[in-house]
């Protein structure tokens, strides 16, 4: 479903700031791999899917989506395949307008638009069953500005939203960690019926080690814009904290992390 290869990232390139923070990296992923991705701060995971998003452009490099080639495409032309979840509960809807109007919105996505209503209203009871799978009340609430809603409301509707036009790829870049820890666990919940429903292909980067090692059959731990542990399947359910963090220890070798309290 995604192949990344020998891609190449320099930020400040031939200055005294000069970052590398991908020097050849490739990676290939499955149709319907669920990744979770962590790693110390600045090992490039956000970074990796702001290029695979094309947020940002690659110095060089491959990106092969379901075996099309989008190294070269903008974002806009790439988002017609990837659907994204970000950090900040207001990235991924417009407060200013409803609740129906924002999942009118998604459910257009990629559509041609003429002079008729953004809203069919033959739509509106599917949009208020799909919202009321949520349970969060929303389904009552549809005509209400999402301005009004709680940071994990607007997540829990970006979620839904970002699904609706059938996506390839799910990036979801630290989508619970600017909420309460009982309001993460909810989306943590939703993200996982999401996902298996639709069975869309995921990358999920969390700092979280608990929702890293119960999500997901796959885990990707990074540091300086490599991969340095890659497990799946079985060995990723016998995983705990601490047999993560001694396989990052192993990997990482002389530069083994030492606070291990970023993944709290």
């Amino acid at each position: 479903m995604l192949k990344v290869k020998q891609l190449s990232k320099v930020f400040n390139p031939n200055t005294i700031n000069e970052n590398r923070v991908f020097d050849r990296l490739s990676l290939d992923v499955k149709q319907g791999d669920f990744i979770s991705i962590i790693g110390s701060n600045g090992a490039g995971k956000s970074t990796l899917l702001n290029m695979i998003s094309g947020t940002l452009q690659a110095d060089s490099g491959s990106i092969l989506l379901d075996g099309n080639e989008v190294i070269n495409k903008p974002e806009y032309a790439r988002s017609k395949s990837i659907g994204r979840v970000f950090q900040d509960p207001s990235k991924g809807v417009a407060p200013n307008m409803t609740i129906l109007e924002n999942i009118a919105l998604a459910d257009n996505k990629g559509k041609t638009f003429g002079l008729s209503f953004g809203i069919n209203k033959k739509r509106i009871d599917y949009y208020k069953e799909m919202v009321r799978e949520l349970n969060l009340g929303l389904e009552d609430k549809l005509y209400n500005k999402v301005t009004l809603l709680s940071g994990g409301q607007r997540q829990a509707l970006t979620l839904l939203m970002s699904v609706m036009s059938k996506p390839k790829l799910l990036l979801l870049d630290e989508h619970t960690a600017a909420l309460d820890p009982k309001t993460s666990e909810k989306i943590m919940e939703i993200t996982r019926n999401i996902v298996k429903d639709s069975g869309i292909t995921t990358l999920m980067v969390t700092h979280n080690l608990k929702h890293a090692l119960e999500h997901g059959n796959r885990l990707f731990m990074m540091h300086r814009g490599q991969i340095l542990v890659d497990v799946k399947g079985e060995d990723k359910e016998k995983l705990d904290n601490n047999k993560l963090l001694g396989l990052f220890e192993k990997a990482n070798g002389s530069e083994a992390l030492s606070d291990r309290t970023l993944f709290g």
